[in-house]
């Protein structure tokens, strides 16, 4: 289901002692994080925000996004926010250019049926792997399930039922959880 606000990040740790946080970006474009951007900070997807925050700078590094918001000077301030999220609000989000493109934020949380072993868990994380997006599918008691996100896989995306409906290659559920 869509939410009213957008995750853009996980905030990592603090980085120095001057308030500077280590970000993992939760999509492919970083040009996002401008001087000025109102993030709102969140537990957990789908969460009302905490408290928001006006980013100052946003640097890259090889490790993720260096960022800096009005208001958080201090190595302890910063760490407070570690584990945390970033969202912006909906009508912030950058426009999608394909039917096939989501918001990470949209895809977390949502419950994950194939169609033929059935309902698999729900996305708990997107890792970006540079080639493409791998879904991480979490369901209690079982080893993660990890597959790509791509067309031959995805067969419908349903973000009123908050359903992402896959078929996977096969030996795939095999390969992780078992028979």
């Amino acid at each position: 289901m869509k939410q009213p606000y957008l995750l853009i990040g996980v905030c990592l740790r603090p980085h120095g002692v001057n308030g500077e946080l280590l970000i993992k970006s939760l999509g492919d474009d970083d040009t996002r994080f401008q001087q000025g951007l109102l993030c709102y900070v969140t537990e957990d997807f789908g969460t009302k925000p905490l408290s928001s925050l006006r980013l100052k700078s946003a640097r890259s590094t090889p490790r993720g996004l260096l960022l800096e918001f009005d208001g958080i000077d201090t190595r302890e301030k910063a760490k407070a926010l570690s584990g945390r999220y970033l969202a912006v609000s909906r009508d912030d989000a950058a426009e999608l250019n394909d039917a096939f493109e989501f918001y990470y934020g949209d895809l977390l949380g949502m419950r994950v049926i194939d169609e033929r072993k059935g309902p698999l868990g729900t996305v708990r994380d997107i890792m970006d792997t540079g080639t493409a997006d791998i879904l991480v599918v979490k369901d209690e008691g079982q080893p993660d399930l990890l597959f790509p996100f791509l067309k031959s896989i995805i067969r419908q995306i349903d973000q009123e039922e908050d359903v992402i409906h896959v078929i996977l290659p096969d030996g795939l559920y095999e390969l992780y959880r078992g028979a």
